[in-house]
């Protein structure tokens, strides 16, 4: 295993915009728009990169025969030596790897089915759960269908841009400050739209998670208090309109179990286009 030095990050970018999934997060970190961490199998045209990213997303791209960091691998996976103190959620590509990865983890690994309770499954600290994730991709048509009959705002609900000041008040676990490593950096380089009601209060922000070339990948978080309330459906919209207004593509993907974010993703224009492999790793 050779940890892969910034400047060289450059190298594997190419390879990574060649997988038919959505790796934007894994390409911010080798644009370097965000602090995360890259290794490789070796050093000279490596079959195997792993790519970390701060907020707690991974993805392995390729298959390596040596055995080295293959092993390197496996025992960061099961998390043996105690490395990762938070969940991490991995992707790999290309997909067949996740039969590998299955049948080497054998009894280490949970298969999440609908049937089951997502609290229950977080209770497996020890055992890595396999989730599958959504990649959609965004249809205009739809979302201008929709658009035309979403609900106006109530006079103590207003809009603005997400400047630094909220920035640093936002509460939740999908927000600006854990995909960004400064609010300078967001402000400057990334877009958000914050729902205040009432006394000012931040209840609801979409935001982009990662700005690269002609894209925008969405983030969204609603204070638990007001979810179910709209909110997150009309501060989406605004980013979405400002996507269009601005020549950029909307890009949304989803843990299949969270049906909230897909039934707003599907609502709001777009359409699953395929599942992939999305391993919880413990902690």
């Amino acid at each position: 295993m050779i940890k892969v030095d910034e400047m060289n990050y450059k190298l594997y970018t190419d390879k990574i915009k060649f997988a038919d999934i959505n790796t934007l997060f894994a390409l911010s970190v080798l644009e370097r728009k965000v602090e995360g961490q890259v290794y490789a199998d070796k050093k000279e045209n490596p079959a195997s990169i792993y790519i970390r990213h701060p907020y707690g997303m991974s993805l392995l791209y390729g298959e390596s025969e040596n055995e080295k960091f293959n092993d390197w691998f496996l025992t960061y996976l099961l998390n043996k030596n105690q490395d990762r103190k938070h969940y991490e959620w991995l992707q790999v590509y290309p997909m067949f790897l996740a039969n590998k990865i299955d049948a080497i983890l054998n009894n280490n690994l949970i298969e999440y089915n609908p049937d089951q309770n997502v609290n229950t499954l977080m209770n497996f600290e020890e055992k890595i759960i396999k989730y599958m994730r959504i990649n959609f991709c965004f249809k205009v048509d739809k979302y201008m269908v929709y658009k035309e009959k979403h609900r106006f705002m109530k006079s103590d609900e207003i809009i603005v841009k997400t400047n630094e000041e909220i920035f640093h008040i936002l509460k939740g676990s999908v927000i600006p400050k854990y995909f960004w490593d400064k609010s300078y950096d967001f402000v400057n380089s990334g877009i958000g739209f914050t729902l205040l009601k009432g006394n000012n209060t931040p209840v609801s922000t979409a935001f982009s998670s990662v700005v690269l070339e002609n894209k925008i990948e969405i983030g969204i978080e609603t204070l638990n208090e007001y979810q179910g309330c709209g909110y997150a459906t009309l501060v989406c919209m605004k980013l979405i309109d400002y996507c269009l207004q601005a020549g950029y593509e909307p890009v949304w993907s989803c843990n299949a179990s969270n049906l909230g974010s897909k039934i707003l993703a599907e609502k709001l224009g777009f359409v699953e286009q395929k599942r992939i492999p999305y391993y919880r790793l413990p902690r």
